[in-house]
């Protein structure tokens, strides 16, 4: 298998201090614009690294899925959350699309190459059966996937990147707030 990216709480804290009415009303507002911003996400559901066509896939599974795979000896080269979140959101549709085409791969075949792994979660399942998959597909195939994506709703989280249906790819952002320093722009 080959490997394929502050809360200021101390602000907070200090507007959250007034205790009359409107002022714990305004902290409160404060309080609650700044989660928002934070988050990076107004519909995103919380937990969610995306959500693709209303089915989430959480933050956690990113990160069980990266520490689960990295800890083979097989794993070259690191897999990234980003990456790992791309794979989980075309899993389904590859798997899908190999099942239609009779070269699905059997939960036993990606048994044997996580057998070090203790207690693979499903999505880390998932992951190594579709890295399994996608050599046996035709052209034809993955057009046909890419054609799927392309009419899929996929939200992704800020902090990952965005989704590219056209490229299948996620492509990393870097948040608007952090602004280059003169000597920066300078170079």
């Amino acid at each position: 298998m080959k490997g394929m990216a502050l809360a200021p709480s101390q602000h907070l804290r200090s507007m959250l201090g007034t205790t009359h009415a409107s002022g714990t009303a305004g902290a409160a507002a404060v309080l609650l614009g700044a989660t928002l911003a934070l988050s990076g996400c107004g519909a995103q559901q919380a937990g969610a690294a995306a959500i693709v066509n209303g089915t989430p896939i959480s933050d956690n599974d990113v990160q069980t899925v990266a520490v689960q795979l990295n800890a083979l000896p097989q794993v070259q080269q690191k897999l990234t959350p980003s990456v790992v979140l791309l794979n989980l959101i075309l899993a389904p549709y590859v798997l899908a699309e190999a099942e239609r085409a009779g070269k699905g791969v059997p939960e036993a075949e990606a048994r044997k190459i996580v057998a070090k792994v203790p207690n693979p979660t499903p999505a880390t399942m998932d992951f190594v059966r579709m890295q399994l998959a996608i050599p046996s597909l035709s052209e034809a195939s993955k057009a046909s996937i890419l054609a799927t994506l392309g009419k899929t709703k996929i939200t992704v989280n800020p902090r990952y990147g965005t989704f590219d249906a056209r490229q299948a790819a996620i492509i990393p952002t870097s948040p608007n707030w952090i602004k280059p320093t003169a000597s920066q722009v300078a170079k």
